[in-house]
């Protein structure tokens, strides 16, 4: 964080390789009445964890793109149908911006444009900071485009992060198994597979 000035604030949000408008990693409150099913196969809790990676600067992030879709069209239900509590709220900012309203309009134009850039190209990824890490960005771009068995390939930031977190969970599932096993009194088959995971 120390290589991103504080007085650059907010700095340049690039979506898929391209400048967003001003503001537009700074998403209102994600909680929004009614929409609180956590058990939906995508919802409330896709926009909560794109809500809370999106204005991380110096890092390359990513999303599904029709679950960008889904947050991103959340993001436009909020912004219009509570337009006087995302003011009110970014009036309460820390160090509030002079103009809402600018903040509020680049909000909205940034995702009006990241909805068009995640339809047109079939993908939503995104990091804030300066010309170094857009170019940066574009590289992972290319080299997630490229075709799995390609020795370049590189996984996108959304799948690593969910492969990384189900492997450390794993770890702690074979880890439970194996102290069960070697604790209880379990029959000698059990055991045995039970420390052969």
């Amino acid at each position: 964080m120390s290589a991103y000035l504080k007085a650059d604030f907010p700095w340049t949000f690039y979506f898929n390789g391209v400048a967003m408008p001003k503001w537009g990693a700074n998403w209102p409150s994600l909680a929004r009445q009614g929409r609180t099913n956590w058990d939906w196969e995508v919802g409330p809790r896709d926009l909560y964890l794109i809500g809370a990676k999106i204005h991380r600067v110096g890092t390359v992030e990513s999303a599904g793109a029709h679950v960008f879709l889904y947050a991103v069209q959340e993001i436009l239900c909020i912004l219009f149908t509570e337009r006087r509590a995302v003011l009110d709220q970014i009036r309460r900012w820390p160090n509030p911006p002079e103009n809402a309203i600018e903040v509020y309009d680049g909000l909205v134009a940034a995702a009006f444009e990241m909805r068009e850039r995640t339809r047109c190209d079939a993908m939503a990824m995104w990091i804030s900071g300066y010309e170094a890490d857009r170019l940066r960005l574009v590289e992972e771009m290319r080299r997630a485009s490229l075709p799995p068995n390609d020795a370049k390939y590189l996984t996108p930031p959304h799948v690593r992060s969910r492969l990384a977190h189900l492997g450390r969970l794993w770890k702690d599932q074979i880890k439970i198994l194996h102290e069960t096993a070697a604790t209880s009194k379990l029959n000698q088959e059990h055991r045995k597979k039970l420390l052969e995971l």
